[in-house]
């Protein structure tokens, strides 16, 4: 769990994704990510809470954003022509590892707020 104001958060996920390279995110989708990310803060105050420390796991929203990337490049396909070969599915591969090993170090599961109907058989 890392602690920082919005602009610092966003900022660390941009260059975590390495957003600005092909296929871009957008700053939206970037701003969806961090979003995601969003925990629990140490006083136990959910983020839709008005004082909610800011604080996110963003390595689940690094992961989020190379499985964003990779699905833009799931239409790309290996060809060759001219006597070259073109794998273009490398990248796809890239993305795909990207967002498994940020999946990997993702701190703790999101808590979902809400209620759930009890049996009490």
């Amino acid at each position: 769990m890392v602690a920082m104001d919005a602009a610092e958060a966003q900022a660390r996920l941009e260059r975590m994704t390495d957003a600005a390279s092909e296929p871009a995110l957008s700053a939206e989708d970037v701003a969806d990510c961090l979003a995601m990310s969003r925990l629990v803060d140490a006083d136990g105050l959910a983020p839709s809470e008005v004082a909610w420390t800011p604080t996110w796991d963003l390595n689940r929203g690094a992961a989020e954003g190379w499985r964003r990337k990779a699905g833009r490049l799931a239409m790309r396909f290996d060809f060759g022509a001219d006597g070259q070969t073109f794998q273009r599915s490398q990248a796809v591969a890239h993305c795909e590892c990207m967002a498994e090993q940020y999946r990997r170090r993702v701190v703790c599961s999101v808590p979902v707020v809400g209620t759930m109907a009890r049996s009490d058989d």
